[in-house]
């Protein structure tokens, strides 16, 4: 998984000349997807690895950690003045998710707007509380994410960039997807 997260990693960090924050979450996510794959097994569900994520001590620790970075702790702020509605139950605000603290909550709410932006439900176009939701998303997961890879052994080739072959009708090192 390190070739594929490092490929979608690296589309996900491209300049916003190409891509808006919709489509570089839509690519952190498939990253840390990989990511996740990689740490926690191959045939499991999304929602078992978030929720692996959430109970991992080491990742615990990590977020913890970062709490030191004035910009994530920034992003956290903000991100704690919203709630994330289940799209699915659009008036049961019980399904609701909102950021308290810890890693926990904060993967929750991800994962909704994740869920929302992937089955068509969140409007990063015309809504600025998607816009906002799904940027702060981008950013706070980007961090996390990094953070994640920048521990483990061998993180640093990952994390380097290399010429990712853009042009219409060529396919990306390592995956086969045509863009």
């Amino acid at each position: 998984y390190k070739i594929f997260t490092k490929t979608w990693l690296q589309r996900a960090e491209r300049g916003k000349e190409y891509i808006d924050d919709g489509d570089r979450f839509i690519s952190l996510w498939i990253a840390f997807n990989g990511w996740m794959k990689g740490k926690f097994g191959e045939a499991v569900k999304d929602s078992t690895l978030v929720k692996r994520v959430k109970e991992s001590g080491e990742i615990q620790q990590k977020f913890e950690d970062m709490k030191n970075n004035e910009r994530f702790v920034a992003l956290l702020k903000k991100l704690s003045k919203y709630t994330v509605t289940d799209m699915r139950y659009p008036n049961d605000s019980c399904r609701s998710k909102g950021y308290g603290g810890n890693l926990a909550s904060l993967m929750d709410v991800i994962y909704q707007v994740r869920c929302n932006l992937f089955h068509g439900r969140k409007d990063v176009e015309g809504d600025q509380k998607d816009i906002e939701l799904v940027s702060l998303s981008y950013q706070i997961l980007l961090l996390l994410l990094k953070e994640c890879l920048g521990s483990q052994r061998g993180a640093k080739p990952l994390l380097q960039k290399l010429p990712l072959p853009l042009s219409k009708g060529k396919g990306i090192q390592g995956i086969g997807l045509i863009i």
